[in-house]
């Protein structure tokens, strides 16, 4: 039989919410620091975790893989025993919070995964050995790089909130390069200096520090201006001179206004191209990349790695300024290519086909026609030159 004094002590030093049962699962007490009744999903959770008891001493029952929150039934000497629910890990990231306002789940204090193993330890009598742990949990239990890991970024973490240090989020970052990416030079000339993306201190060399944030700052808006149009060669030929001229810097205020010049500088070439010309640099580049293999298997992906940019991008970029898709852009080319060796070469269709890196002759008539309006035999028939 429990004694219920000390589980009153387990649970203030544990905190883990801990149910007694009878055999037949009747409820004997309960101490908790969670009072609001379980929604549908977690009472579901709850009656599978009674019923994986069975035949076992202890079940382990994770609500999600992607979410670690869990329960824990174990088998005592008299009684049946509920642990949780309680978290065994971060719950704050995206994927989290959407699994537990989906499905209304209570919020449960955080429990170390050792500690439940030691309180269903004394509950069931059984010594947990580190492999018997590892059939309980799998990959639950963090192996020891990950704890020395984990306990890296925790002590990191403290540092940054102890000395009211912050760094910048991923959007902060986005929003600056973008407008570089666009050549907004207006936007990024009225910015004050402490309004660009923030950064921690990480090194004791406070000028170090600020020499490493500068030419990943130089760097990365040399990127963006790329993106935005800049050839690769004007792009990293410039970064290599901001990185030269931050070798130069004897100051940390210095850095600051190196990586801010080289911000706007950078958003002024992009702004420049664009008023040279109504025509992009990369959308030109990819127009002759596509008519250069015009009689190969041509890959959209392979033509952006070529080009230093992503293929979202590139596909966006030529629509913009071409009014059509890379796709159609390369049927046209395959087609006028297609139409100048029906009439100029005496190569039979089929041929043609293989040539043009069509699947089929079928393939390719169905093609042709769609922009031809007529077969390839039609075409050929009504335009053939005789003198080859």
């Amino acid at each position: 039989m429990y004694d219920e004094n000390t589980m009153k002590i387990l649970f203030r030093f544990s905190q883990i919410p801990t149910a007694i049962y009878t055999p037949e699962w009747k409820k004997l007490g309960e101490f908790t620091c969670i009072y609001e009744e379980p929604k549908k999903f977690e009472a579901e959770r709850l009656k599978e975790a009674k019923e994986g008891l069975a035949g076992k001493k202890f079940f382990f029952l994770s609500y999600d893989p992607l979410v670690p929150v869990a329960l824990c039934t174990c088998r005592g000497e008299e009684e049946l025993f509920v642990l949780g629910p309680f978290s065994y890990g971060r719950t704050d990231t995206f994927e989290c919070r959407s699994f537990i306002r989906k499905n209304r789940i209570r919020e449960c204090p955080k429990c170390q995964l050792d500690d439940i193993l030691a309180m269903v330890s004394f509950l069931t009598g059984e010594e947990f050995q580190e492999d018997r742990r590892r059939d309980i949990l799998g990959e639950l239990l963090p192996d020891k790089k990950q704890k020395e890991n984990q306990e890296l970024i925790t002590r990191e973490e403290l540092r940054q909130i102890d000395a009211f240090q912050k760094n910048h989020t991923y959007m902060d970052e986005q929003i600056l390069y973008d407008h570089i990416k666009e050549g907004d030079v207006e936007y990024l000339e009225k910015q004050a200096f402490y309004e660009t993306p923030s950064h921690p201190i990480l090194m004791d060399d406070l000028k170090k520090n600020e020499e490493y944030m500068t030419a990943i700052g130089i760097s990365l808006a040399a990127r963006a201006a790329i993106e935005g149009g800049l050839s690769s060669a004007e792009g990293f030929i410039n970064n290599d001179i901001y990185l030269k001229k931050l070798s130069e810097c004897k100051t940390v205020f210095e850095m600051d206004r190196l990586r801010r010049e080289s911000q706007i500088y950078f958003a002024q070439l992009v702004a420049d191209h664009k008023k040279k010309s109504g025509v992009n640099f990369h959308v030109e580049e990819v127009k002759k990349n596509i008519l250069s293999k015009r009689f190969a298997k041509i890959s959209i992906q392979e033509i952006a790695e070529e080009l230093g940019i992503s293929k979202e991008y590139m596909q966006k970029l030529f629509r913009k300024y071409e009014g059509i898709s890379i796709t159609e852009y390369i049927s046209n080319i395959k087609i006028e290519a297609a139409c100048n060796l029906l009439r100029y070469s005496d190569r039979k269709i089929q041929d043609i086909a293989e040539y043009l890196h069509y699947g089929s002759v079928s393939h390719f008539s169905t093609a042709f026609r769609k922009k031809m309006n007529q077969s390839p035999k039609e075409y050929r028939d009504q335009n053939r030159k005789t003198t080859f």
